[in-house]
């Protein structure tokens, strides 16, 4: 019984040892899924970068910048003058937070009879992110403040308030986690339902017989590929509509951009992911192979992708490797057309990105389905 439970044993073996590409992805992939995770995920948020505009332009609001510019949490760029820029900077991404010091704030917060104020505006798509940074640049400026106050009045009684600071969360002014969690949740399902079905497409025909009856049919290689990818397309943009009055409909999460520019960004996605899959599937010999490829793939990209920790958190190769994952550049674009209502000014490079991906992926897909065919 045991020398034929061992012959099983060295089949196996032997069928592993013959499939190299499992093999080497059965060792290698979960290792490397371990470090990227472990680096986007296992730090302090770090590096979130800020927006102060000082048009005060006093001594109290330089050290203002100087004690937020000494927080690792955050970095802070200084700005003057129309402070309507704040809005497109929060709009596109580019700050988590903006510092708004008043003209005479220096005045104010020495004048007995009146109290300073200081306006922080935090990006609410993101409790996590925008609550952090909001969080530290608090901390920091009731500290400084509290103690530039009791070297002014030499000890004296500390008035309260000494600043009026008014805190909140642009986008989303209830705080409501699904704002940040369910439009993240929908570009990633969409994702996988859209990766899923290109992969099995080749690879299917592959393990049936039928890739070798195409390989010497008229069917050229640009014509497999399109084949292979509208229904997989077609299929993924029917669940995007279903999730997306899910989404509206049921869950109550606001649409406050064009519906054109999300249903169009979306086709990109979904084409991206298809080259992404239709390059997984050329790849693979087995549809074992292929779906061991999706499954680590997808935590990886959900990773990079900034919902789970800010991309500028992650160490600088992350950040590099985050701009060519699709799915970090259509949260960005979910959360900017529907919560922030952003239109394509400021997310034309998150597009940009969509179609240069999907060129990319097809070009590769061509290439490497051509020695198949030889």
């Amino acid at each position: 019984m045991f020398a034929r439970t061992w012959q099983i044993v060295v089949k196996e073996i032997i069928q592993y040892r013959r499939d190299v590409v499992l093999t080497v992805f059965v060792f290698s992939f979960p290792v490397m899924q371990l470090i990227l995770v472990a680096n986007a995920t296992g730090s302090d948020v770090v590096n979130l970068p800020i927006a102060i505009f000082d048009n005060d332009h006093s001594a109290i609001s330089h050290g203002i910048i100087q004690t937020l510019e000494n927080l690792s949490t955050v970095i802070p760029t200084v700005y003057t003058g129309d402070t309507a820029q704040a809005s497109d900077l929060l709009q596109r991404g580019d700050i988590w937070a903006v510092v708004v010091i008043p003209q005479n704030f220096a005045t104010d917060f020495y004048a007995a009879d009146r109290t300073a104020q200081i306006q922080v505006i935090a990006d609410g798509t993101s409790v996590y992110g925008g609550g952090t940074a909001l969080n530290a640049i608090d901390g920091a400026l009731n500290s400084y403040l509290s103690r530039r106050w009791r070297e002014h009045s030499a000890g004296g009684v500390q008035p309260y308030p000494i600043v009026d600071i008014e805190s909140r969360m642009r986008f989303n002014v209830a705080l409501n986690k699904r704002y940040n969690s369910v439009p993240a949740q929908f570009g990633f399902i969409v994702y996988q339902v859209t990766l899923l079905l290109a992969t099995l497409g080749l690879v299917r025909e592959r393990e049936l017989g039928t890739l070798e009856q195409l390989m010497v049919s008229p069917v050229r290689r640009r014509d497999m590929l399109i084949g292979k990818a509208l229904p997989a397309v077609i299929i993924a943009y029917v669940n995007f509509l279903l999730m997306l009055w899910v989404v509206v409909q049921v869950y109550h999460i606001p649409q406050r951009g064009s519906w054109a520019l999300l249903l169009m960004l979306s086709l990109l996605f979904i084409l991206a992911e298809t080259g992404w899959g239709l390059l997984i599937s050329v790849l693979a010999r087995t549809q074992q192979q292929a779906l061991l490829i999706v499954f680590p793939l997808s935590m990886v990209d959900l990773a990079l992708s900034g919902y789970l920790v800010p991309v500028e958190n992650m160490p600088a190769w992350l950040q590099f490797l985050a701009e060519f994952s699709p799915m970090r550049h259509y949260i960005t674009i979910v959360k900017g057309v529907m919560i922030k209502g952003a239109g394509l000014p400021a997310l034309w490079e998150n597009a940009l990105a969509l179609i240069g991906l999907a060129a990319l992926m097809a070009y590769l897909s061509h290439r490497f389905l051509g020695k198949t065919f030889e």
